[in-house]
């Protein structure tokens, strides 16, 4: 039976947007992102999704970003013993069922506490995948994580978030995170002041309310923020299957990175 559920935040009702993209990904042949799990939880929420069927650039946008970002976990935990993985603002993503249940990492996920309690409803808290409801901007969370993993490698995921905050609570999260995870890294999407200072929103968002309130176009911006973060990649989402993005998109804009990144990217910072 379905059940159906009233977001307090107009934030949090966002996450069902790339739940549903991997969903409806997962019925493709040679999918970019194969998330079973994700199929289950859609069928089980009350929702109308179809307003997301009208979505192109989003729908590979968020595949891309979930595969982007599976691959930076991947590399992390290939490369470095005791591993910790933490999605912040992880919503209702899937990222330990599809890459963390072998790896040996340790997996948190971290959101607030009205989207902590939806997730368990559909999926289970594990010993190797532990729930915290906080907000991202509290500090508590992250001196925990600290004290109680002191010898481990941190990596930090933050999608499909940071652009719902101004810029200096944004600045505040990065420096909150840089001064107490050395030697980890810090990987997140952000969108481009065309869209954050233009009133302008991804295709999949027309009737959402929540508003993109900040963006950044030159990840190096991020440096000068925060020296301890060292840019490892900023990432243009179009260079990745040109064939799903069209012709125009693809093939033509898609080469042209600075001005894609006006729009949004990818980032990826290690922390000194």
């Amino acid at each position: 039976m379905k059940q159906k559920h009233e977001f307090k935040s107009v934030v949090a009702e966002t996450l069902l947007i790339p739940l549903y993209m991997r969903a409806k990904e997962s019925h493709r042949k040679n999918p970019i992102l194969d998330d079973k799990a994700a199929e289950r939880i859609v069928e089980s929420i009350e929702y109308d999704y179809s307003q997301f069927d009208r979505a192109p650039l989003s729908e590979v946008g968020c595949l891309v970003r979930g595969r982007y970002f599976d691959d930076a976990v991947r590399r992390f935990v290939a490369s470095h013993e005791k591993t910790v993985v933490v999605n912040v603002g992880c919503g209702l993503d899937t990222r330990y069922q599809r890459i963390g249940c072998d790896t040996g990492a340790m997996f948190y996920e971290l959101d607030l506490p009205e989207v902590i309690a939806l997730r368990r409803e559909f999926i289970p808290e594990q010993p190797d995948d532990c729930y915290i409801a906080a907000s991202l901007l509290e500090t508590g969370w992250m001196d925990e994580l600290r004290d109680v993993h002191r010898d481990c490698n941190f990596i930090f995921v933050a999608e499909g978030v940071l652009m719902y905050f101004p810029v200096v609570k944004v600045r505040w999260f990065l420096h909150n995170i840089a001064m107490r995870f050395g030697g980890g890294e810090l990987w997140f999407d952000v969108c481009g002041t065309m869209m954050s200072k233009r009133g302008v929103k991804p295709d999949s968002m027309k009737r959402q309310q929540a508003r993109i309130l900040s963006g950044i176009d030159d990840g190096h911006e991020v440096e000068r923020w925060e020296p301890a973060l060292q840019l490892i990649d900023q990432a243009n989402y179009m260079k990745f299957f040109r064939h799903r993005w069209g012709f125009f998109f693809g093939q033509i804009l898609g080469r042209i990175p600075r001005l894609c990144y006006r729009f949004s990217s990818l980032l990826g910072y290690k922390i000194q």
